[in-house]
């Protein structure tokens, strides 16, 4: 561990160079091409094999190590958010309204970091290892991994395990956070209309009042989660958006909502659909209106396979100690990195990107969100050391 400890600290200051080069040229999902070259021209610089635009933007890296074994397949997203940078750091976002609030481009530089110290070991590697950017992570309910696969990354060789890691606030730089089983909530998402008929407000009884409708409707949504779900289980519906009316004294006639259910426990991915069909319909009949939604399926859970992350955890103790792991909960949010989940053994960390001295924890997704770039080396070390040992183990 000396030895690759020592190799990091030797290309850390170029990967740092790369993060904060993303960071202040950040790029929606879908049009990250400017660092999808960025990724290609540093992959070629180590002699891998590589291939551009698989499944939109994304780029695949292929080391072959010079013994005989299995294929692991590593990956980071690369996309950022339409959120307005307000960190004030010296290489914030110059491009307005676009900002690395969810740390993928942290993602992109620790798996650069990664190939780079790799690449220096393939006398010592058995197998191949695939090292994957992918593009859309945040582009619910298609995201890239999707198309990533449909281009064929888990094969050619066949990928026989997946890796991944995303930076989490809640944790501290050095500490590495594993769950076993579903760790990432199904997210789907859902347009809804409620149509009645206008008229003058001095006079409702001659209109149907779409607004009155559509507040039974996110009233007795609710009822779903409390009555219709077990209490022991996990589902969330939340209606994040609403537009309707036209006139402070005119009877609204449409009401357009928009929003998200989180499904944690398995089991409820067909019911919440109808069941929010039919307290939908059902209400807005009440009301003499109309109801119709949209029900888009999003990103299944991420189920981190148990077997696997046993292993990451007794490699990670033994190479980095115990302290550094941390059990924790699954999550509600959403994550690609599922479709690779449903198709080969698979474990998605979560990696501490926040200093202890810090005066605030900010969430993901936060304008103002600072990852501390010590949590650079700590993914670089840890993807490495697995890499190396989950394959000689496979050899």
């Amino acid at each position: 561990m000396e030895e690759l400890e020592k190799q990091i600290s030797e290309i850390l200051e170029h990967i740092i160079s790369i993060r904060r080069h993303i960071h202040q040229n950040p790029e929606l999902g879908y049009e990250e091409k400017a660092t999808s070259e960025l990724v290609a021209k540093e992959l070629k610089s180590l002699c891998l094999k590589v291939e551009e635009g698989v499944g939109g933007y994304g780029v695949v890296g292929i080391l072959e190590g010079d013994r005989p074994g299995k294929t692991l397949l590593l990956r980071a997203d690369m996309d950022a958010l339409p959120i307005e940078e307000e960190t004030g750091l010296p290489f914030s976002s110059k491009v307005a309204g676009i900002m690395h609030a969810c740390g993928h481009d942290i993602h992109t530089a620790i798996l650069l970091g990664a190939a780079k110290v790799l690449s220096k070991y393939k006398d010592r590697i058995c197998g191949q290892i695939k090292f994957v950017f992918q593009p859309a992570e945040e582009c619910s309910p298609q995201g890239g991994a999707k198309a990533m696969i449909d281009a064929g990354i888990l094969k050619n060789p066949k990928v026989d395990y997946a890796l991944a890691l995303h930076v989490m606030p809640q944790l501290y730089v050095g500490e590495i956070g594993l769950c076993s089983g579903p760790c990432t909530a199904k997210s789907d998402r859902f347009f809804l209309k409620v149509t009645g008929k206008s008229g003058h407000a001095s006079a409702p009884h001659q209109g149907i009042d779409a607004l009155v409708a559509a507040a039974d409707v996110i009233s007795s949504m609710q009822t779903i989660i409390s009555r219709r779900i077990d209490p022991r289980d996990s589902v969330v519906i939340s209606i994040g958006k609403i537009t309707g009316g036209q006139r402070y004294n005119v009877i609204c006639d449409k009401v357009e909502m928009e929003g998200t259910v989180r499904i944690m426990t398995p089991g409820y991915e067909d019911e919440i659909k109808e069941y929010m069909n039919q307290v939908g319909k059902g209400i807005a009949y009440g009301h003499g209106a109309f109801f119709e939604m949209n029900y888009l399926e999003g990103y299944p859970m991420v189920i981190n396979d148990a077997s696997l992350t046993q292993k990451v955890k007794e490699i990670l103790i033994e190479k980095m100690g115990k302290d550094t792991i941390k059990d924790i909960p699954q999550e509600t949010s959403g994550e690609d990195f599922s479709f690779i989940s449903q198709e080969v053994p698979s474990v998605y960390m979560k990696l501490g990107s926040s200093s202890r001295n810090a005066k605030e924890i900010l969430p993901l997704h936060n304008s103002r969100v600072i990852f501390d770039e010590g949590c650079i080396p700590i993914g670089i070390k840890a993807l490495v050391a697995l890499s190396m040992e989950l394959l000689q183990q496979e050899e």
